[in-house]
């Protein structure tokens, strides 16, 4: 979309757009019981390197049985694996309702990096400025409802990961008669400031996942559940930063096990109102320790389970998981059904499926993705060749 449509968006339409966003502020739910093709993982610990190989899990993994189906949908109020999930636009992590945090594996391993774990402070100072708010709403010709979600810059030339099913109002910019009109804020609280495109985007999500968009409450397990956002520029029309803040990330797969501590931080938006949205919606961390891990596969950690923290909200999808040396390991993509927060668990995917399926989808992984450079045209290039192709998956 081109910045005198966001010029727009910036001025009176913003509050249209944030109304349509409070309504919606997007969430996606798991099946209430484990869903097809994710296995859980035993809490054994996995060995480590100090070097960037991957290392497989045991495979001693088993399959949950009788998967169900995603259209039984009752709240839940405790968490097993056979509850029912939600993709989280929005969730915060805090201590669980008893109060009692889960023991970390006394096993020995190797070292992660060569360089010592950091405060939590230090990591929570490093993400907040990389942290983003992604905020969509409908035109006046288009029948879609609004969204809020959250992302990270992970390069310093603008390059934002966030999930799917945010991202897929992005791809709806383009859409030649119902477009939606798009933002990215930053801040504390957020503010508009910039305008951003799809860099890559996941077909496989799409073909499973486009037929979902009216749902109220739409379902997934979080697989292939990611997305690259360019910034294009600024809604004011002046020039972009020369470099963006941003936070490093580790895609290997035996970089997480259950019991690590780990910074969570997003936008969650669950329990305020459209005033706030506009005007005060503010950033949340919070830390919290891995309670289980899940696979897609059998043989590598694909999938967090982070427990009830406060970040387990709308909102809060496309939020990021860190560890002590400050590295992007995971993206938040689902949570549970419950009331309050602590009712809850958050999920998210490992940077490790993020970058195995891009691999997948794309035929480059997420490092070889960004050394390829050239994101102006490559964004483009998807806009004007893959777009089309991709807006048919959707019920519009």
């Amino acid at each position: 979309m081109q910045n005198s449509g966001f010029s727009f968006v910036h001025s009176a339409f913003i509050g249209a757009i944030l109304l349509l966003a409070l309504a919606a502020a997007f969430a996606l739910v798991l099946p209430e019981k484990q869903p097809p093709g994710m296995y859980e993982n035993p809490p054994s610990p996995v060995q480590q390197s100090d070097t960037q190989a991957d290392t497989a899990l045991p495979t001693d993994t088993k399959e949950e049985t009788d998967p169900g189906q995603p259209e039984d949908f009752a709240p839940i109020t405790a968490t097993s694996a056979q509850e029912k999930y939600t993709m989280a636009t929005s969730e915060v992590f805090e201590e669980s309702q008893q109060g009692a945090k889960p023991q970390v594996s006394t096993v020995q391993k190797p070292p992660l990096y060569n360089t010592p774990p950091v405060s939590f402070d230090t990591v929570n100072e490093t993400i907040l400025p990389a942290l983003v708010n992604i905020l969509c709403g409908s035109t006046s010709n288009s029948n879609i409802t609004g969204m809020t979600g959250s992302g990270i810059v992970i390069d310093p030339r603008g390059v934002i990961l966030t999930n799917a099913h945010v991202a897929q109002y992005l791809l709806l910019q383009n859409h030649p008669s119902k477009p939606v009109a798009c933002v990215v804020r930053v801040g504390s609280p957020a503010k508009i400031q910039y305008t951003a495109e799809i860099l890559a985007f996941p077909q496989a999500w799409a073909e499973q996942h486009g037929k979902d968009l009216f749902l109220k409450t739409p379902t997934g397990t979080g697989e292939h559940d990611w997305a690259l956002l360019y910034i294009t520029g600024r809604t004011d029309g002046s020039e972009k930063p020369s470099a963006y803040p941003f936070v490093p990330f580790d895609p290997r797969y035996a970089i997480v096990e259950t019991g690590d501590p780990v910074l969570l931080a997003s936008y969650p938006a669950d329990f305020v109102g459209s005033i706030v949205i506009r005007e005060a919606l503010w950033p949340v961390s919070t830390i919290t320790r891995i309670q289980k891990v899940y696979t897609f596969t059998q043989s590598a950690i694909d999938v967090l389970s982070l427990g009830g923290t406060i970040v387990a909200q709308r909102g809060s999808s496309g939020g990021a998981v860190l560890n002590q040396w400050g590295k992007l390991v995971g993206l938040i993509v689902t949570s549970s059904v419950g009331d309050t927060t602590d009712d809850r668990d958050l999920r998210a995917i490992t940077m490790a499926h993020v970058s195995n399926s891009m691999q997948e989808q794309t035929g480059s992984d997420l490092n070889a993705l960004l050394e390829l450079g050239n994101f102006p045209e490559r964004a483009k290039d998807l806009k004007e060749k893959s777009t089309p192709l991709l807006l048919e998956l959707f019920p519009l």
